[in-house]
């Protein structure tokens, strides 16, 4: 399902794009938002989003880029920073890994809700930034973090996007009634 486009750092992320019709619009959560292209992305489709990072320099560019989009740019430190409890019909994490807060975005996400993640693989050591284990993904470690959801899709290995390879875990899962 995810397409092999080039991969631009203002586009919006492939695998939101490609599993975003699928979704009921609603509240949204973009963790680690940058400068906010998936944010953007998810405004203009109808979404009430939530975009939190911790660059204030990053959020500024994402405000300006918004253009009278509304998007609540929240500036926060991710691990102090506490996910509202069943207030989420999509959460989306790209490109950022921070273990102790996976918990807390399950518990964040309302049964039904979405939970779209990608980030780097120890595999991305092979090919560039990052390469703190610290930030890159064990095997199969994504599919464990999120495993009491409903997993609609998975991948994870070495990928070409944007003419770069890259090492990548990917998964889009679903809050289901336990």
């Amino acid at each position: 399902m995810v397409s092999d486009m080039m991969d631009n750092r203002r586009d919006p992320s492939r695998l939101l794009m490609d599993f975003i019709p699928s979704l009921t619009v609603g509240r949204a959560l973009d963790i680690a938002c940058g400068e906010g292209r998936n944010s953007i992305y998810l405004a203009r489709k109808g979404f009430n989003v939530d975009a939190i990072d911790i660059s204030d320099a990053a959020l500024a560019k994402g405000r300006a880029a918004a253009d009278g989009l509304k998007i609540n740019f929240i500036a926060a430190d991710l691990e102090a920073f506490q996910i509202p409890e069943d207030s989420y019909d999509l959460i989306i994490n790209f490109n950022y890994l921070q273990r102790s807060i996976a918990s807390d975005i399950r518990r964040g996400l309302k049964v039904g809700g979405y939970i779209i993640f990608e980030t780097y693989t120890l595999e991305q050591k092979k090919f560039g930034r990052p390469t703190n284990p610290e930030f890159l993904l064990k095997p199969n470690e994504l599919l464990t973090m999120f495993k009491d959801l409903h997993i609609i899709y998975y991948r994870e290995g070495v990928f070409e996007e944007g003419g770069r390879k890259k090492g990548l875990a990917s998964l889009v899962g679903e809050k289901i009634k336990s």
